[in-house]
């Protein structure tokens, strides 16, 4: 008998804890190397300390947009585990999904955001490598419409053995009725990680994945490693792959995802927007609990949303879980695909004007009054054939669904 679902989402995954130093340089720079010198004192400011990863930074959105959510995540019994326990105890309340366990190292990221360089981070796994089948509260599963699982390829058992472990979890939650959407992230090249065959063990997660969200980064690196790896060998300063990926690539691996076995996928480009791909109503009834409510405006969609102008930029750390979170809450309500577009990039541009992945939210009104006053998107073109601008949207060649009803 299937359980109540008295929840809305579940957030399962990768849990770390953040630190975020702030850098206090007047203006922006050209290089790293001038300002990280070798034996050079440099003047920090506050340096903010949260509760990280895409658990924290998408799950804890999710539940501050409204929306009834539980977290699933492991960390080590050791200073930095109690600290994220700590914090969620102080700012969210009790999640009994979060395990800590004996003898194992919490995650953590120093996030590096110097004004005017591309972030980086310092990036210790921890006890996400060990986190497994056994790990899982299913009852919390169970009781949820939507599970997101986030960063997988930062998670070693998962990925071992062709993802068999991930695969198992897929399976389990499919089995409960509940809908699957899973998150990615880019593993070092000159990793472990980096070196399997991550497009044979997408070939078996993607077919359990109801809503795929990846960065266009890292599904260009999973799906087509060679290309990737070219392009980053001739990037320029200050440039990103994503610089380099054309709207036909990007088209292409929406194609891709949806033709090995995904319903929606949602491929966030940065600066450059949110790009969607859909299936057909066959596969979206599918699903599980949490369905599309109006399969013709869902089915069979391809549409390209630019992002909206922001206040400031402060920084991009857990943009990408902001936009995910937009984008699910906006689902599981029952949102027409255009306007799940416009909450996931109302919540990623809002975000990048605060110094941590979580301070921007105040909440789904407050994205709503803002998208309602008239946001202006940035400008974007083009020019691909096929592709016409439709209001705030380019719609693409494969759009054949039915637009939303204003």
């Amino acid at each position: 008998m299937e359980k109540k679902k008295d929840l809305e989402i579940v957030a399962a995954g990768h849990t770390c804890l953040d630190l975020i130093p702030a850098f206090t340089i007047e203006g922006k720079v050209d290089k790293m190397t001038d300002v990280l010198v070798p034996g050079k004192m440099i003047n920090m400011g506050k340096c903010v300390v949260v509760g990280g990863g895409p658990v924290t930074n998408a799950g804890v959105s999710i539940r501050r947009l409204g929306v009834k959510t539980e977290l699933i995540g492991k960390v080590g019994n050791d200073d930095f585990g109690h600290q994220i326990l700590n914090w969620y105890e102080e700012h969210e309340g009790h999640f009994k999904g979060i395990i800590m366990v004996d003898g194992e190292s919490t995650s953590y990221t120093i996030a590096i955001c110097i004004p005017g360089i591309d972030r980086f981070y310092l990036h210790h796994c921890g006890a996400n490598d060990t986190f497994g089948y056994d790990d899982m509260d299913f009852d919390l599963v169970a009781r949820s419409k939507l599970m997101l699982f986030g960063y997988p390829p930062w998670m070693r058992k998962l990925y071992e053995n062709t993802g068999a472990e991930l695969t198992k979890i897929l399976k389990k939650t499919k089995e409960l009725n509940t809908t699957t959407a899973l998150d990615l992230s880019l593993p070092d090249v000159n990793s472990y990680a980096g070196q399997v065959d991550w497009k044979a063990i997408l070939t078996d997660w993607i077919p359990l994945s109801d809503i795929m969200v990846p960065s266009a980064e890292e599904l260009f690196y999973f799906l087509y490693k060679d290309k990737f790896l070219q392009k980053k060998a001739n990037l320029g300063p200050k440039e990103s792959v994503l610089d380099h990926m054309t709207v036909e690539e990007i088209s292409t691996m929406g194609g891709d995802l949806i033709r090995m076995g995904a319903a929606i996928a949602m491929v966030k480009c940065g600066s450059r927007g949110l790009y969607i791909r859909t299936a057909g109503q066959e596969r979206l009834k599918k699903m599980g609990s949490a369905g599309c409510a109006d399969l013709e405006n869902w089915a069979d969609r391809e549409l390209w949303f630019p992002v909206y102008k922001e206040e400031k930029f402060v920084g991009a750390l857990g943009s990408g879980d902001s936009a995910i979170a937009g984008f699910l809450s906006a689902f599981v309500w029952g949102h027409s695909v255009e306007s799940c577009l416009r909450y996931a990039n109302a919540a990623g541009s809002m975000n990048v004007t605060v110094p941590d992945g979580l301070t921007w939210n105040k909440g789904f009104e407050d994205l709503t009054r803002r998208i309602k006053a008239g946001w202006e998107t940035k400008d974007m073109h083009i020019d691909t054939p096929g592709w016409k601008k439709d209001g705030q949207f380019w719609v693409g060649t494969n759009n054949h669904g039915k637009s939303e009803k204003l």
